[in-house]
C-alpha cells in the first residue's frame, strides 16, 4: 500500500524523488494545492519543524555567554565527526544503490548528511564545546514528541510508508525505524544550524570586544569573518578570563546572571566584565585574613584603577591578585568613568570598620545607610546606566536628563541593597555586622550586640520590613527612569530590577525558601518575574 496523500508525508525531497520514480502507489489520489507536486501540508510541516526546534534551542541556550565557547582547534574531534557524517553518507549512498527495503533509509542519509558535514566543518569548534545537557534536549525533545504524533498518525493510517522501500523494523507501535530516524536527523540539522549561526555571531562579538569596534558587523562582514577567521587569531586568554567571570557571576548572583542573559551583544560582555570585578573585589575583601591585608588590598585595587583608566600597564604588586588584576584588565574604561568605581572601594572600607568587639557598627543613623547603600550598589548602578548609554541609542537624553537617569539609577542601586541588607540580616549577624542603623535599633530598645544574638528577633524583623518598605519607595520613584534609557537596554535592567525587587517581595512572606541559610527566589518564579518585567516594558 502506498504511501496516502490525503495527509502530511515525510521528507519534501524524499516525497518528490519516490514520486516521480514511482515508487508512492497513490491509492488515494491528493486534489490539494501543490508545490512541485509536494503536498503543501508537506510544506508547512518543515517549516513548523524547524521553528518549533530552533525557538526550543533559543530559550535553552539565551543564557550562555557564546563567546566563551569559542575553543582552539582540534584536528581529532573535527576528524571524528568528518568520519560519523562521511560513514553516514557512504551508507545511504549504498542503501539507494542496493535500493529495495534500504531505498527510504538510503535517501535520508544520501540527502542530509552534506548539509550537516558543511554545519560541522565551518562551527564544529563551538560546537563541541556547548554545554551537552542543552543542545541534547534541543534535539531530544521535540523528536520525542514528533515520535509520539508520527506513531499516532501510521496507527490510524493517516499515511504509509511503501512496504518495498523500507526495512519494516518498529521502534515501537507502528513507528517505523527509518520514520524515527528521520525525525532525529532533522533536528539535529536544524540545531547544528543554529550553532553555527551562534558561532558566527560569538566571532562578530569577540571582534567587537578585543578591538575598538563598537558597532556589530553588518551581515556581509559577520560571514566574512566567519569564512575567513583563522582561529589561531583568536585570544584564548580573553575568552578564558571571560568564561571565569561568567561562572563567577552565576555561583554568586543569580538575579546579576538572569538579568544579564537580558542583554545582548558587547554590552552585555561589559556588564560580565563590571560584575566581575565587583565580585573579585568584594571577595578579596570578605575573605582576607585581616583588616590590614583588607585594606591593603583595596589600596592596591584603588592604584590599579587610576593605572587603567589612565592607559597605563597593570604594575604587578607583591600580593597582587590574578583574578583581580584580570578583572581589572578587561574592565571598559573607554565607556566608564572611575568614580563610581573608587566610591564602591570607599564602600568596602567601611565594611573593615565592624570591628571584632560587637559593640559599635559604622552605620549609625539611616544617613550612614543611605551612604553606605550608594557607595556598594549605587556606584554600580550608575556604571551600568553609562555602559547602556554608551552602547545604545538614547531616548532624547540630553545632558540635564542624561543626568536625572544616573541620579535615578544610582536611587534604584540604593533600593536594590536594600532588599540585600534585609535579606541577610541573619548572615551578617553570622560574621559580626548589623547594617541596619543604630538609631533605629535604639528606637526598638536594641542595640547591634544584641542583633548580633538574636537576629530573628521579631523588633528586628520589623526593621527588616521597614528597609523594604524604603527600597519600595525609591524603586517607585525611579522606576520610570528605566524608560529614558536605550530602548535595547530597557528590557534587561527591568528583569534585573524586578528579579531584586521579587526577593524583597518574598521576604514579606513567611517561611520563604532558603538555600545555605540564605533565601533563594525560585525558577519558576524569576521565569515569570522576567516575563512580566520584559512584557511590561513592550
Amino acid at each position: 500500500m502506498g504511501l496516502d496523500y490525503l495527509m502530511v508525508g515525510d521528507d519534501i525531497g524524499l516525497l518528490a524523488f519516490l514520486y516521480e520514480v514511482g515508487s508512492i502507489q497513490n491509492s488515494h489520489p491528493y486534489y490539494g494545492p501543490r508545490i512541485c507536486l509536494i503536498p503543501i501540508e508537506e510544506v508547512f510541516f518543515f517549516v513548523i519543524q524547524t521553528y518549533n526546534t530552533s525557538l526550543l534551542y533559543i530559550i535553552l541556550t539565551k543564557r550562555f555567554v557564546m563567546p566563551m565557547y569559542l575553543g582552539p582547534q582540534d584536528a581529532l574531534k573535527r576528524n571524528l565527526g568528518i568520519v560519523i557524517i562521511g560513514s553516514s553518507q557512504f551508507l545511504g549512498l549504498a542503501s539507494i544503490f542496493h535500493g529495495g527495503r534500504y531505498t527510504y533509509l538510503g535517501l535520508i542519509l544520501a540527502w542530509i548528511c552534506p548539509f550537516m558535514m558543511i554545519q560541522w566543518l565551518m562551527a564544529y569548534r563551538l560546537i563541541v564545546r556547548l554545554p551537552l545537557r542543552e543542545v541534547s534536549l534541543a534535539i531530544c525533545i521535540p523528536t520525542l514528541f514528533l515520535w509520539v504524533v508520527d506513531t499516532i498518525a501510521l496507527g490510524k493510517g493517516t499515511w504509509v510508508i511503501e512496504s518495498a522501500t523500507k526495512l519494516d523494523i518498529q521502534l515501537w507501535g507502528s513507528l517505523d525505524i527509518e520514520e524515527a530516524i528521520f525525525f532525529v536527523v532533522t533536528n539535529i540539522m536544524i540545531v547544528l544550524g543554529q550553532m553555527a549561526i551562534d558561532n558566527a555571531i560569538a566571532l562578530g562579538i569577540y571582534n567587537m570586544s578585543t578591538t575598538s569596534k563598537t558597532e556589530f558587523p553588518s551581515y556581509g562582514q559577520l560571514f566574512a569573518q566567519f569564512i575567513t577567521r583563522r582561529n589561531e587569531e583568536l585570544n584564548m586568554k580573553y575568552i578564558h578570563d571571560l568564561g571565569d567571570a561568567v561562572i563567577r557571576l552565576k555561583r554568586r548572583s543569580q538575579s546579576m546572571y538572569m538579568g544579564g542573559a537580558m542583554f545582548e551583544g558587547q554590552l552585555r560582555i561589559d556588564l560580565i566584565f563590571l560584575y566581575s570585578f565587583c565580585r573579585v573585589i568584594d571577595d578579596l575583601v570578605d575573605e582576607a585574613p585581616d583588616s590590614s591585608t583588607a585594606r591593603s588590598v583595596i589600596q592596591e585595587c584603588a592604584l590599579l584603577l587610576e593605572q587603567r583608566f589612565a592607559g597605563k600597564n597593570l604594575a604587578k604588586g607583591i600580593r597582587s591578585d590574578p583574578a583581580l588584576l584580570s578583572s581589572i584588565e578587561h574592565l571598559p574604561v573607554e565607556r566608564l568613568s572611575i568614580e563610581p568605581l573608587q566610591g564602591l572601594l570607599k564602600g568596602f572600607e567601611t565594611d573593615l570598620e565592624f570591628n571584632t568587639s560587637n559593640t559599635k557598627s559604622p552605620i549609625l543613623t539611616e544617613s550612614d545607610l543611605e551612604r553606605y547603600a550608594y557607595r556598594v550598589a549605587g556606584t554600580v548602578a550608575e556604571s551600568v546606566i553609562h555602559l547602556a548609554v554608551a552602547h545604545g541609542r538614547p531616548q532624547n537624553l540630553d545632558k540635564h536628563t542624561h543626568q536625572q537617569t544616573i541620579t535615578a539609577g544610582a536611587l534604584m542601586g540604593q533600593a536594590l541593597q536594600y532588599v540585600n541588607i534585609a535579606r541577610d540580616i541573619e548572615r551578617d549577624a553570622e560574621i559580626g555586622r548589623v547594617y541596619i542603623p543604630t538609631t533605629w535599633l535604639e528606637a526598638k530598645g536594641f542595640t547591634p550586640a544584641k542583633v548580633l544574638d538574636y537576629p530573628t528577633d521579631p523588633q528586628v524583623q520589623i526593621l527588616r520590613m521597614r528597609l523594604l518598605d524604603q527600597a519600595d519607595e525609591w524603586y517607585r520613584l525611579t522606576e520610570a527612569a528605566i524608560g529614558r534609557l536605550p530602548l535595547e537596554a530597557q528590557g534587561p535592567i527591568r528583569v534585573t530590577v524586578e528579579s531584586y525587587m521579587e526577593i524583597g517581595r518574598l521576604l514579606r512572606q513567611l517561611n520563604a525558601p532558603r538555600t545555605n541559610g540564605k533565601m533563594k527566589v525560585p525558577l519558576w518564579r524569576r521565569l515569570k518575574v522576567a516575563y512580566g518585567a520584559l512584557a511590561d516594558g513592550m
